[in-house]
Parts: structure tokens; sequence; C-alpha cells
């Protein structure tokens, strides 16, 4: 079985200057609109494992899909989700429409 290829660009997420990015915290990205986030859990009872969290394209508009966030044992797993959730979100929900004035 081959490992799960992302097909977005990923970024470590950088909160503030006073918190430099990390390999344990990662944005998803699709050009310019966040798809969402994933990050290792170091503590308590999901210790270990990948949190992710996907986000719905802000140029759609309806109900998002769910669920849209939980744990996967691994990165890989954990992107899958997000960028799952991104395609899913863009297929079921509605584009907003631009204003058309000039």
């Amino acid at each position: 079985m081959t490992d799960y290829q992302p097909k977005y660009e990923w970024r470590r997420t950088e909160l503030d200057e006073n918190d430099p990015p990390t390999d344990l915290d990662w944005i998803g990205m699709d050009g310019v609109l966040p798809i969402g986030r994933i990050r290792k859990e170091t503590a308590g009872p999901t210790k270990g494992k990948w949190h992710w969290a996907g986000w719905y394209p802000k140029t759609h508009m309806g109900s998002p899909p769910t669920p849209n966030a939980g744990y996967e044992a691994t990165a890989r797993m954990a992107t899958q989700k997000v960028e799952d959730f991104w395609e899913l979100s863009q297929r079921v929900m509605a584009p907003r429409q631009r204003d058309a004035s000039p």
C-alpha cells in the first residue's frame, strides 16, 4: 500500500513571532485559501495522535459536511481527512454569486 500523497500545499503553522513553527502543527492551503489544520497531540488521552480540522471554502455557502474534525494515527492520514473534507465541501456547497455590478 502506498502512502497518501498530499494534493495541496502544507505549511508549518505560525501563530505569531513568539511561537515559532514546528513539525507538529500544519495548515493546508489551496492557493491563498486555507483548507484546514493538523497538529500532533503531545499530552493527554489523545497523546501521539494527529488532530485534524477541515475548513469549508468561504467562497461557498450552505451547510458544510460533517464531521469536520477528528483524530488519526498519522500526519498523512490526517492530511487526507482535511483534503477530502475540503473537496467534499466544494461539491456539496454552492458557490457564492459574485456581484455583477461594474
